[in-house]
């Protein structure tokens, strides 16, 4: 999903904030919930909205996943893809391009109304129907027809064949392995048509409607959301009575846990040494299938120049970064792919520091007296706030005068998507396990102002088209080469580390965790009284 920036989805920090929801009016005051609720502190600033296509935040991502459900989903525990609103894995026709899929029968949307095929069809259309402000239309644009209906040449999708009432087909434009994996993206969550049209553009903030496990009970964006569970779901039910997520920052949630007002918040890395030797049966670790790079936008000079781009990466000392700020519980990465997907590289050389070659590489730039560069933050985000501050002392060594520029999540949106951030830590979590949600996401030419990357390079389009016609058998060598090419020949990011993330949970609650793919599931928690 992913995400930018899942997400950008966001980084380790306690932007554990998911949640539940369905058809809700939107509501101030304070709803009642009872011992059998979830409370959880987060950072809600990004969850404005709770429709996944206006979103690339792993904070709406995870509330959404409760809200609703797509066709195909990946397993709590094991990660592995299942059919969830169809009754069996589609039906392939012998080219591998047509998909026919039958939906389960008796599925009901939070309103009282049946999932039908007309949803479906509903739902592809409106994904890219440019009047919907979908942020994630790259995700499935190789379904046939998808093009035209981006470029206003077309309102419904070529592709899109319904058949009956529980029966329909989805044609690609060519055969691509991780097609199942793309559908099970939060973005491609099924919607109800009629609520949807209805609500226009107060969908996903004054009326949510799902088929998930709960449904909202209010929603006050970006302070509050309370959910209940929906005892109409069509799968199993869930045990908790609802989920309760008040906004708080990140030093606030902490204290709150201790106090034991939350039942479930976020803990730094640079903290959790202190957390797992007071509660060591609360902390919980995950390992998430993600990586952090610096992101290097080539619109904005002097990024446009590959030596400046490699002497930022010199002078950056990531080894004391992972050692003295994460007390090492992350990982060096090696690439932007990282361990867990198939393209990933074990044996691809760690960056090194080098400030003397930084300078002469700046001085070769032509810029002996060093140069000035801007990263871009959420100020809510302290734990970001803080690397950005740690570079800031390591590229002073190399006359690299870095300033921090601080927004809010709108801000970061907004500046972020037009291109105009010219400097910053990308951070990318699996929204499917394939290396395609990773180097095309970010670097296809389609997508360089959405992710301030300025990366255009005929080349590597004509690969990245290439790669999704392969077979699982072939894609190792060819996306761990074109990543070299990104990487080493381009200069076009530069690998930090991998993330572990860790949450503190009461004694009261079980089976409530951080998945690999960094998104929270609550499918089958549930508390101890």
């Amino acid at each position: 999903m992913a995400r930018v920036v899942k997400t950008t989805g966001l980084l380790l920090v306690a932007v554990m904030i998911l949640g539940l929801a369905a058809c809700s009016k939107k509501t101030s005051g304070k709803a009642q919930e009872g011992p059998n609720y979830l409370k959880i502190g987060g950072l809600l600033d990004s969850a404005m909205n709770l429709d996944p296509i206006t979103s690339t935040y792993n904070t709406v991502f995870e509330i959404d996943g409760a809200i609703w459900n797509q066709l195909i989903q990946p397993d709590p525990v094991t990660m592995e893809l299942k059919p969830y609103l169809i009754e069996a894995f589609p039906d392939v026709n012998a080219d591998g391009t047509v998909f026919t899929f039958h939906l389960k029968k008796g599925v009901k949307f939070h309103d009282g109304v049946e999932l039908t095929s007309k949803d479906v069809e509903f739902t592809f259309n409106r994904f890219f129907d440019p009047k919907w402000n979908n942020l994630n239309m790259w995700m499935a644009d190789f379904i046939l027809g998808a093009q035209d209906m981006m470029d206003g040449k077309a309102s419904t999708l070529a592709g899109f064949k319904v058949i009956d009432n529980y029966t329909f087909s989805i044609q690609l434009e060519y055969p691509f392995t991780a097609f199942l994996a793309v559908l099970a993206v939060s973005p491609l969550s099924i919607m109800p048509k009629e609520a949807c049209e209805k609500a226009g553009e107060r969908w996903g903030i004054d009326t949510i409607i799902g088929t998930g496990q709960y449904k909202v009970k209010s929603f006050n964006p970006g302070v509050e959301l309370i959910v209940e569970r929906f005892d109409d779901y069509w799968g199993t039910k869930a045990k908790l009575d609802g989920i309760k997520w008040n906004h708080m920052l990140v030093e606030t949630q902490l204290l709150e846990w201790e106090a034991g007002t939350i039942d479930i918040c976020g803990v730094d890395v640079q903290l959790v040494d202190g957390y797992l030797a007071k509660y060591p049966n609360n902390v919980v670790e995950q390992e998430y299938v993600g990586t952090h790079w610096l992101s290097f936008n080539q619109d904005i000079p002097p990024f446009n120049n590959i030596k400046v781009r490699e002497a930022v990466g010199l002078a950056t000392n990531i080894d004391a970064l992972v050692q003295d700020y994460f007390k090492n519980h992350v990982r060096r990465a090696r690439g932007v792919i990282p361990p867990g997907i198939v393209g990933h590289d074990p044996a691809r050389p760690l960056r090194q520091y080098n400030l003397e070659r930084a300078k002469q590489l700046l001085a070769e730039a032509g810029f002996p007296n060093g140069i000035d560069i801007e990263a871009t933050v959420r100020e809510s985000n302290s734990a970001w706030v803080e690397i950005y501050q740690i570079f800031q002392e390591q590229y002073k060594l190399a006359n690299i005068r870095l300033t921090i520029d601080r927004v809010d999540a709108a801000g970061w949106t907004q500046k972020r998507s037009t291109g105009h951030v010219q400097y910053y830590m990308m951070n990318w979590y699996a929204d499917f396990l394939d290396p395609d949600n990773y180097l095309y996401t970010i670097y296809h030419s389609g997508t360089a102002n959405f992710f301030s990357t300025g990366f255009r390079d005929k080349y590597f389009d004509e690969q990245l088209a290439k790669g999704r016609t392969l077979q699982l058998s072939e894609k190792q060598k060819f996306y761990s080469d074109l990543e070299s090419y990104l990487l080493n020949e381009k200069m076009a990011g530069w690998p930090l580390y991998t993330p572990t993330g860790y949450i503190l949970r009461s004694n009261r609650v079980k089976d409530v965790y951080v998945k690999k793919d960094f998104l929270f599931t609550f499918e089958i928690g549930y508390i101890v009284e």
